[in-house]
């Protein structure tokens, strides 16, 4: 499992200050899919993609169980 921690994908003036978000998942595509679900800003969802492929990526520790999701996120 891994943390993603990426900028938001929307752009100004859509977003003035952008922001961030983090998602726990087991790889890019499950990520992408979680944010798509989030139903913010959809007529964005096309730069969803590029937004995680530019993300950073932490492993997390696999001895632990996360569950997939939102982590946490800051829009504007």
């Amino acid at each position: 499992m891994n943390l993603y921690v990426g900028n938001f994908w929307v752009p100004f003036p859509s977003s003035e200050y952008g922001g961030r978000w983090s998602v726990i998942a087991e790889n890019v595509e499950q990520c992408i899919d979680i944010l798509e679900s989030m139903e913010y800003y959809e007529d964005y969802d096309s730069l969803i993609p590029d937004a995680v492929a530019e993300a950073t990526c932490f492993e997390l520790n696999p001895a632990q169980n996360y569950i997939p999701g939102v982590a946490d996120y800051f829009f504007t």
